[in-house]
């Protein structure tokens, strides 16, 4: 068995071959591209495997190596300490470290889709990065009205058949006019794009038959389905339930030693964006009329006294187990799922 290690670069690429006995056998540099990489990688003698940092460049090289039917795998660079920690560091160091990591089994492995999946998930980042950027262009039209001593309310300051009312009730001052102008452009330009990337959504997530599924659940609807079925990607990268809430931000990390019990808490290495969509999935379904996770939500609240910010946190937690289960079985929503699929604290 060879392990490739690979540092990669935008102008280069820098390889170290390392042999099951933990040798270093070869190494060279060649340019950033798709011939330079596939011609170095070929003279490897097979059994061979490709280990690359999670980068930039990650998503490109996997998207090669699915085409040319090499194996790569993306590693993540936060437990890959020894790289960078000790001695000394260049490219050539660090793909040699990244290779003798691999051999002995210390590398933790992260997945990227691709093809279709890959673009989708894309998509749906797009989608949630522009709605942010609509909200950040609003907050900042509303503070232009509060900076200069004007309550602002509501929506109409954002209607273009309002706008001249609102700009009446301003100092006429022809830089404050003019930077408030802008702002509307850029609102409007925003909320076209925003409109643009869901049609793209919505007509792409005919593909994925799970995200029709996922809408018959309380607090789900399409945005926050599609975002779950582009960040997942697919129910069988993860073992079990918990696994997919250490994923999503909502499983509990525990550190012992000696039979002894030190601390509980949260998961630190999430998706922000998954767990973000659970949570706002969540708030929906304790909202929800004759939701089976609002009355559960008031069950623990209100009969067994837990704080709500941990019952829904647990809301969160079963409806993420009901949409897998659902996704993995292949089948549609019903309380007899989420009762099936619902956390276990065991």
């Amino acid at each position: 068995m060879h392990y490739i290690g690979m540092d990669c670069h935008i102008t280069t690429l820098e390889f170290a071959v390392v042999n099951e006995a933990g040798r270093l056998v070869k190494a060279h540099k060649v340019a950033t591209s798709v011939n330079g990489f596939m011609e170095f990688v070929k003279k490897v003698q097979p059994p061979r495997t490709i280990y690359v940092e999670e980068g930039v460049l990650a998503a490109w090289a996997l998207e090669t190596c699915v085409r040319f039917g090499e194996k790569l795998v993306i590693t993540d660079a936060k437990k890959n300490r020894w790289i960078g920690s000790c001695g000394q560091k260049d490219d050539s160091i660090d793909a040699l470290k990244l290779a003798q990591l691999a051999r002995g089994g210390y590398i933790k492995e992260i997945r990227h889709p691709v093809g279709q999946r890959r673009r989708f998930r894309e998509l749906m980042i797009a989608y949630h990065d522009t709605v942010r950027g609509t909200t950040r262009i609003k907050n900042k039209i509303k503070a232009k009205f509060r900076q200069n001593g004007i309550q602002c309310t509501g929506t109409t300051v954002y209607s273009e058949t309002q706008r001249e009312e609102w700009k009446g009730k301003l100092p006429q001052e022809t830089t404050l006019l003019l930077i408030l102008d802008g702002l509307w452009r850029q609102l409007k330009q925003s909320e076209r794009i925003e409109e643009e990337l869901l049609a793209a959504a919505k007509a792409q997530a005919k593909q994925y038959p799970e995200i029709k599924l996922f809408q018959d659940i309380p607090g789900i609807g399409f945005i926050r389905a599609a975002t779950i079925s582009a960040i997942l990607e697919t129910p069988y990268r993860f073992a079990d339930k918990r696994k997919v809430w250490m994923y999503a931000g909502l499983g509990i990390i525990t550190r012992s030693s000696g039979g002894k019990l030190y601390s509980e808490k949260l998961s630190t290495d999430y998706n922000r964006l998954l767990k973000y969509t659970l949570k706002q999935a969540a708030e929906a379904a304790i909202q929800a009329k004759d939701s089976p996770f609002r009355r559960k939500y008031l069950d623990m609240t209100l009969l067994h006294g837990i704080a709500p910010h941990r019952a829904k946190l647990t809301i969160a937690r079963d409806m993420l187990a009901t949409m897998w289960a659902m996704w993995r079985k292949g089948e549609m929503y019903n309380p007899g799922i989420r009762e099936k699929a619902a956390y276990k604290q065991d």
